[in-house]
């Protein structure tokens, strides 16, 4: 069996800004080409490929296309922050509802932040809907852009400069961040590390690592 891809982007990402150059129907074609078993649909804050993937993907059977979104997850909705990436994957038609439940609110709830229209997802809010919807959501740190990658590279540029005590700030954020997403998510919570010969990334993947 092939490798399954469970963070990948289409046009459908572009809706507030530039991301993939990549239609979701040659994005399936391209992954079944270099041998994938299936990749996830996870979109920037954006549903809207699911239903063109799920009925393009009919033609390959033996190719599984999973339905996510890459949300911004934040403390609160204050402008100036950083809008932390964080990966929801539904495993089935109910993990699903959950998904549209959390990404209207984040729509509904949106704003103008530095030029941009923001669409975060609180921590609060996300808690609250996945009480109904847990075992039925699969959760992932993200990328170089996610909560936990970012404390991860804090926290080594602290300790190569020998500030301890802001080390153990980030280490504290980190761990607190960790247990707010296994309280969530139990078993379907996963630590994405990309394969990267980028000397950020490489750091960041260590660092997850130990």
């Amino acid at each position: 069996m092939g490798r399954f891809d469970p963070h990948v982007h289409t046009t459908l990402s572009n809706l507030r800004i530039l991301d993939s150059i990549n239609s979701p129907e040659a994005l399936i074609d391209k992954a079944i080409e270099i041998g994938l078993s299936g990749i996830a649909i996870t979109d920037h804050e954006a549903l809207c490929a699911h239903a063109k993937c799920n009925f393009y993907s009919e033609k390959y059977p033996d190719f599984t296309v999973a339905l996510g979104n890459e949300i911004y997850l934040t403390d609160t909705r204050d402008k100036g922050q950083k809008y932390y990436h964080f990966i929801l994957i539904a495993k089935d038609a109910i993990g699903h509802k959950a998904l549209r439940k959390l990404s209207s609110t984040a729509w509904y709830n949106a704003y103008t932040d530095r030029g941009m229209e923001r669409v975060p997802t609180t921590k609060a809010e996300l808690k609250t809907i996945m009480q109904d919807y847990k075992g039925h959501v699969i959760a992932t740190t993200a990328c170089m852009g996610g909560e936990l990658s970012t404390m991860a590279y804090s926290l080594f540029c602290e300790q190569e400069k020998g500030n301890l005590s802001e080390a153990e700030k980030y280490r504290k954020q980190i761990n607190n961040f960790m247990s707010y997403c296994l309280e969530i998510f139990g078993s379907d919570f996963y630590i994405e590390c990309a394969p990267s010969t980028a000397k950020d990334q490489c750091i960041v993947n260590n660092q997850l690592y130990n």
